[in-house]
């Protein structure tokens, strides 16, 4: 199969697995004022996805800007999608348990997510509590975090694409620039990397995603005052500075993002990659890919979910 038939086909599967789930009017919380562009792809694919099916987005913000807003119980609470489930990124899974505490009475759908813990037993707790929750609905990534959380969740967990496939290819094209160079290696440097060697092949460029391989990029800049304001808790001045926060992020740094991860991307004609969204967003712009495994599994279970029958990608482990 071509990538662009089968980015239409993910995206029609989103759809048919969520609408009959989701209301007509959302929050949508958790999404990354960071910049990681992978999960930025799918804080946009969302927005895509409420946009284009009616949906109307009433609160949007991050698990540092949150103020949970009181909404009426017809309001569909939505968590941001990726692979931050777990203990690895304790903050997000933190979150989750406040929005849970928050709105009791209200529908919570989680996106798409994998879901990864190194100790098993904080697992076994969080989900032996969640499977108490009749409002909660789960959206697994791939097969593996289906299988885990079918015995706690049963008809409360779906299995769905990741979120980024209902992106508009358009508005991703409309940042590329021409075909110059062969071969990209998108190479992670945090705790899912899985210390592969370099290539050898000198026509190789080797490197993470811009915005997180140079501080001084001009989209990190931005956050870190914010984040650093937001620190202080200064009463009412800090307060301010997130509600700018919320707009800086939704108007200007959610694009800027995915200005960068195309601009970054789209020059060439091969990428092999440790990120699954380097993977994700090559498929958007139809290019050969290269998929290595990262630390616990994530994209060979997402690649054995989802792209197997893709002509364009090979699976390395």
């Amino acid at each position: 199969m071509d990538n662009i038939t089968k980015v239409k086909k993910l995206s029609e599967l989103i759809a048919l697995k969520l609408l009959p789930i989701i209301g007509k009017k959302c929050i949508l919380l958790d999404v990354p004022y960071y910049q990681n562009i992978g999960d930025v792809l799918i804080w946009e694919g969302e927005n895509t996805f409420c946009k284009k099916n009616g949906i109307d987005i009433l609160y949007t913000s991050s698990y540092n800007t949150c103020i949970f807003p009181k909404v009426s119980q017809d309001v569909t609470i939505c968590f941001n999608g990726g692979g931050n489930i777990g203990d690895l990124y304790c903050e997000h899974r933190l979150f989750l348990f406040d929005i849970l505490r928050s709105y009791p009475q209200n529908k919570i759908i989680v996106f798409p997510q994998t879901v990864y813990y190194q100790n098993k037993i904080t697992f076994i707790e969080d989900f032996t509590l969640f499977s108490k929750l009749n409002n909660l609905y789960f959206c697994a990534r791939d097969i593996n975090t289906f299988k885990l959380l079918y015995p706690y969740l049963q008809e409360n967990v779906i299995l769905v694409p990741d979120m980024a496939f209902y992106i508009d290819r358009n508005s991703l094209l409309a940042y590329s620039k021409p075909l110059t160079k062969n071969c990209l290696y998108l190479k992670r440097n945090d705790c899912e990397a899985k210390n592969l060697l370099n290539p050898n092949n000198k026509e190789v460029d080797i490197s993470d995603w811009p915005v997180l391989a140079n501080k001084t990029n001009c989209m990190a800049l931005p956050n870190r005052f914010f984040i650093k304001i937001h620190n202080m808790n200064i009463p009412l001045f800090s307060s301010t500075i997130d509600r700018i926060w919320d707009f800086y992020a939704n108007k200007i740094f959610r694009k800027s993002m995915l200005m960068e991860g195309v601009k970054f991307i789209s020059p060439y004609k091969n990428v092999e990659t440790e990120r699954l969204h380097g993977c994700i967003l090559s498929i958007l712009l139809d290019k050969t890919i290269v998929l290595y495994d990262n630390s616990y599994g994530k994209n060979k279970s997402f690649y054995e979910t989802w792209l197997s029958d893709l002509d364009s990608v090979k699976l390395l482990q």
